[in-house]
């Protein structure tokens, strides 16, 4: 498949590519967020509609938590990373997912485990992002503040394990 691709890039010419170009860019919006991002000096209002996806997919306006609050939001957050051009907005996507999470079991009084597990994985994946990426500086009080915002409606204990977790990428913060 990618050869033919290939084979079909060398056989057009520059205006055909263009037109080619132009097509695709009319044709798929993920194409045209990716050129938005590429092509503009800052990604923060691209960033901010994602943002604003996953806070809308955990508060629905409706009195209930949307039932599939955390597979929208991690299929929105796979959307982000198609288009995204910088790794820490990425990394930011991930723990503000987090931080809505936390919020909605807060607000909702969501005291189950697979809700809890699967934020507390989140929270795990976007710390081995930023560890990968060597932003583990970029996103500490961040990672902090999403840690005490459990801990303060935490009262099962499961806030200490995203304490733990926290310390595991962040040894220098341990008090």
């Amino acid at each position: 498949m990618k050869r033919d691709f290939l084979r079909l890039l060398k056989e057009l010419d520059e205006d055909e590519l263009r037109e080619e170009l132009k097509s695709l860019y009319e044709r798929f919006p993920v194409l045209r967020e990716y050129y938005k991002l590429e092509l503009s000096g800052s990604t923060k209002a691209v960033l901010e509609k994602y943002k604003a996806a996953v806070r809308k997919a955990f508060f629905t306006g409706r009195r209930r938590m949307g039932k599939r609050g955390r597979s929208n939001s991690a299929k929105i957050i796979k959307d982000f990373k198609e288009v995204s051009i910088h790794t820490k907005d990425l990394i930011e996507l991930n723990f503000y997912r987090v931080a809505v999470m936390i919020e909605a079991m807060d607000y909702y009084n969501v005291d189950n485990e697979p809700f809890f597990n699967s934020m507390s994985k989140s929270f795990e994946r976007a710390a081995e992002m930023a560890e990968k990426e060597q932003m583990l500086d970029t996103f500490r009080e961040m990672a902090d503040k999403i840690v005490t915002s459990l801990e303060e409606i935490d009262f099962s204990g499961g806030a200490t394990d995203l304490r733990y977790k926290f310390w595991e990428y962040w040894p220098r913060a341990r008090g």
